[in-house]
């Protein structure tokens, strides 16, 4: 059952900006598969920062949105 809530979150996505529609729905995927070369990067990265593969990707979508809301002025 969809509540309110879920369908005024659904209706504003509608009019989010295409960046963050796609973090939003990256958030809302629960898996991703990359290529070996990314996967590789990314476990890396995770093992070296001691934190999980996710916790990178959500560092990494979070800075690509900052640096996309600096580069528009917003």
């Amino acid at each position: 059952m969809t509540t309110g809530s879920d369908v005024r979150d659904a209706l504003a996505l509608d009019d989010a900006p295409s960046e963050i529609r796609a973090a939003a729905m990256l958030r809302e995927s629960g898996s991703m598969s990359f290529d070996a070369g990314v996967e590789a990067a990314l476990v890396a990265a995770a093992a070296e920062m001691r934190v999980a593969k996710s916790e990178i990707v959500r560092l990494a979508v979070r800075e690509w949105l900052t640096a996309r809301q600096r580069g528009s002025g917003c």
